[in-house]
């Protein structure tokens, strides 16, 4: 009996609530091999014989078209995140700090016009949100890098995803934030980071854990994504210049037509003209023994009549 309540309740249809929770006694939410998020994982990667070393070589090598791995790509998109998320926290909280400040200090004060007095305030904004920005984005920024990097990195060593990675990044990165404050600075920081990372990580591997996805599917289809939209620009670009007439090659076709653009007939023409050079090179080549033959000639008949006269 209670099986079957524990059945009811977890399988999807028999409570409204059942629908809230990823955990399921079925196998519908499982992974399996022949799925097609795994094939395609499979026909791209060259597989888990590889050490360590040569999994980070794999990692930070570009390929012939000139795009980098799934994991620096996640790395690059996780610390662009963290300076944008970084910059407008920052300048917000400045450009604010600066507004209520010049409130502050110019109530007395005798400006020409309001239209001085807004451009002066204007500009205080301005410049103290790009100070914010700066000064958050950048921190921000490296935070994030580094923590994602250091996990992603020990992530690929291993050739699999885990809480240790998370531990170590937080550790580390709570540590080299807390540089500037000496060796107990970096004690409290790097503790700090570890139980953060440490939470941080729980969350992560049991969100995954529970939707049937693993770190590396999800790098995965992150760089499925940034490739298919960077073909999908690439095809947009080439159509508009496809569809864009020019002027000179317009005129080329009405004059000539465009029976001389196949790439055949330009080879057959190079051909031809290649030919033809060959052919007066071989001529001249021909003239230049027959001149010199019949000057040869010339100066044995003339030896031969000084002789007879001798």
């Amino acid at each position: 009996m209670l099986r079957r309540a524990v059945y009811r309740f977890c399988v999807p249809g028999g409570f409204v609530s059942a629908g809230l929770l990823p955990f399921t006694l079925n196998d519908h939410d499982q992974v399996k091999i022949d799925t097609k998020t795994v094939q395609s994982m499979y026909e791209e990667a060259p597989g888990d014989k590889q050490t360590g070393v040569e999994r980070l070589q794999m990692m930070f090598t570009i390929d012939e078209f000139g795009r980098v791995s799934s994991e620096l790509n996640s790395i690059y998109q996780a610390g662009f995140l963290g300076f944008l998320f970084g910059a407008c926290y920052g300048g917000f909280v400045n450009s604010r700090v600066a507004y209520m400040n010049f409130l502050e200090r110019n109530q007395a004060t005798a400006f020409q016009s309001s239209f001085e007095a807004k451009k002066k305030l204007q500009d205080q904004v301005t410049l103290n949100f790009a100070k914010g920005a700066f000064r958050w984005g950048w921190r921000l920024a490296l935070f994030t890098t580094s923590y994602v990097g250091i996990q992603t990195v020990v992530s690929v060593y291993r050739g699999k995803s885990s809480l240790y990675e998370y531990l170590a990044a937080g550790g580390v990165t709570g540590a080299m934030y807390k540089f500037s404050m000496g060796l107990r600075g970096m004690a409290s920081g790097g503790l700090v980071g570890l139980a953060l990372g440490g939470l941080a990580g729980g969350l992560s591997l049991g969100i995954m854990r529970a939707t049937g996805t693993t770190m590396e599917e999800v790098r995965f289809w992150q760089y499925k994504w940034h490739t298919n939209r960077e073909q999908a620009i690439r095809d947009s670009m080439k159509k508009q210049t496809d569809a864009e007439e020019e002027p000179m090659l317009t005129h080329h076709h009405n004059k000539f037509g465009t029976a001389n653009l196949d790439l055949d007939a330009i080879e057959a023409e190079k051909r031809k003209i290649q030919l033809a050079v060959e052919r007066e090179t071989l001529m001249k080549k021909l003239e230049q023994e027959e001149q010199a033959e019949a000057a040869a000639a010339e100066a044995a008949a003339a030896a031969s009549a000084t002789a007879a006269k001798k």
